[in-house]
């Protein structure tokens, strides 16, 4: 999953959202740069591009909390001054469901570097929203959101404008970067009341995605049974136990509802080993 969320994002900044770089840097994007440096490990910046005013700017997109982030920036900081002969502005784009904390600054005797680290869910979504830019609609979704239904009805109502596997493509991307903000119910109930006429049957990519919330909803509702269950044998659950059931698959949550009938205790029940 956490590889679909990324190439879902990076393909939104193929062409950079205008409104999302208004926000991150006060600028819009004169030039996008392709940047690719042929070494033994393939480097791609997600994002090189020369603003109206003649900055250079270099964005990372990141969904998860990488302690080895600055090393990263740094290099990239070294081959992109040396590749256009100016230092760039460097932001990286967290767009994770945990908080950030990803180390953002490098101080050694003989070296100080650092980046801006930027959670999307400090930007408003509602500024997003108004963009006549789809790819910045989209990315709304990860921002902060005072209504997330009415920015789902949106969302919806645009892709519902348009045509053919445009609409199917934006509607894939929209179902997995709800993922990121766990709204696959709310779109899912949304659709039904939309004038989507996508038929998922034939999609593969997004029959995939729905049966995956199918999936989802079966172990919601198998933990929350075990839940009770337990509650009802041992007394309240401690919040190791919670936690525990919140994150397990069916087919553990079925290994401990069988043991729960032999079990004299919680621990028992819940083991992993």
């Amino acid at each position: 999953m956490r590889m679909r969320y990324d190439t879902t994002l990076k393909t939104l900044f193929l062409a950079p959202p205008p409104q999302l770089l208004q926000l991150l840097v006060g600028g819009q994007a004169h030039t996008m740069l392709t940047v690719e440096y042929p070494t033994v490990q393939m480097r791609r910046p997600d994002l090189v591009v020369r603003l109206t005013d003649g900055r250079l700017y270099h964005l990372e997109l990141q969904s998860t909390n990488d302690p080895a982030m600055p090393w990263r920036m740094l290099e990239y900081f070294g081959l992109l001054c040396q590749y256009y002969g100016q230092p760039p502005l460097q932001q990286v784009l967290y767009v994770g469901e945990a908080l950030l904390t990803m180390p953002a600054r490098l101080e050694y005797p003989t070296l100080a570097f650092q980046y801006e680290p930027i959670d999307i869910r400090t930007l408003d979504g509602a500024t997003l929203l108004t963009s006549p830019s789809l790819e910045d609609n989209l990315l709304a979704l990860l921002c902060r959101l005072q209504n997330s239904r009415g920015a789902v009805q949106h969302l919806l109502a645009r892709i519902a404008s348009l045509v053919g596997t445009a609409r199917a493509d934006a509607l894939a991307k929209l179902v997995i970067l709800a993922g990121l903000r766990r709204l696959h119910p709310l779109v899912r109930e949304e659709m039904q009341q939309m004038p989507i006429t996508i038929n998922i049957q034939e999609n593969p990519f997004l029959q995939e995605i729905f049966e995956e919330g199918k999936q989802e909803g079966r172990q919601e509702e198998a933990a929350v049974l075990l839940g009770r269950l337990l509650e009802r044998r041992f007394g309240p659950l401690p919040p190791w136990a919670q936690q525990q059931l919140a994150a397990a698959d069916l087919a553990s949550l079925e290994t401990w509802g069988l043991r729960l009938l032999e079990a004299t205790s919680l621990e028992e029940v819940l083991q992993t080993a």
